[in-house]
């Protein structure tokens, strides 16, 4: 296959990162280890994942009792709604925010959470509501370190003539450091929806001959289904759901079984 003729769409979280979640239960008032932020979407239509765009640590700046909502109006670049189980607004997501009693507090007990496992890592934190009673039944939190060999996966797949791309969920502060593994930041997708992933195949595949999209969570399975070649990482979940043994073409247990995949399946 002639240079440029091949793009890998990578998903980042469960896929080149091994990730510890957490998720405050603010019904319950308990902490949820080990989490799937997917699933816990799932569970309820109206339900979406909220990312604030900032920095967790910058949270810390803000009296421990500041609502939610007043945090996020203080966040300059707003929010992103990156997963949902059905269509929900981000004037409905707001809303559910602004009924809510969740404050910073709430927030940074996910977070600690997670940096006592992950305390010098990546980091990002979210906010689940749910726009059918109008509340923020979930914070979640997550840390991540990169599975090893993730750079010599991206530097074989480059030598095999791959443009590489990133389609996240996540903040762009959250995926900044993947520049230090030679990934273009204009092709760094942030805040992606599982539709968005979707068309970031769907475009890709206009100027490419073959896609390949590899992922390992249910807001990955629309890219899956759409690309030429659909890999499921089971790495960090060996048990994944369902559909989404369905929908791909391949599961490998590691990230370093991509490059050889591709060949065999793409080259």
């Amino acid at each position: 296959m002639a240079m440029g003729e091949l793009a890998v769409v990578l998903d980042v979280a469960g896929t080149l990162l091994r990730m510890y979640r957490v998720a405050n239960d603010l019904l319950r008032r308990r902490i949820l280890e080990r989490i799937v932020t997917a699933q816990l979407i799932i569970e309820r239509p109206g339900r979406a994942l909220v990312v604030p765009q900032m920095d967790p640590g910058d949270v810390r700046r803000y009296p421990e009792d500041t609502h939610l909502l007043r945090l996020i109006e203080l966040c300059s670049e707003g929010i992103e709604i990156s997963c949902y189980s059905t269509p929900v607004s981000q004037s409905d997501a707001l809303e559910a925010i602004r009924r809510s009693d969740a404050t910073v507090r709430d927030l940074l007990v996910a977070h600690d959470a997670v940096r006592q496992r992950c305390p010098e890592t990546y980091h990002t934190t979210g906010i689940i509501v749910d726009s059918m009673d109008m509340t923020v039944p979930y914070i979640v939190s997550t840390g991540g370190v990169p599975f090893p060999g993730v750079k010599s996966v991206l530097d074989e797949l480059r030598a095999m003539g791959a443009d590489i791309y990133i389609a996240s969920g996540d903040s762009p502060r959250s995926l900044i450091h993947l520049i230090d593994y030679g990934i273009d930041p204009e092709n760094i997708c942030s805040v992606a929806d599982p539709i968005r992933k979707k068309e970031i195949v769907k475009r890709l595949k206009e100027n490419h001959r073959a896609v390949v999209m590899v992922g390992d969570g249910l807001n990955d399975i629309y890219a899956l289904e759409e690309a030429d070649l659909g890999v499921l990482t089971v790495q960090q979940n060996p048990d994944p759901h369902p559909r989404l043994l369905e929908v791909a073409d391949i599961m490998i247990g590691d990230i370093r079984q991509l490059p050889v995949t591709v060949k065999a399946y793409i080259l």
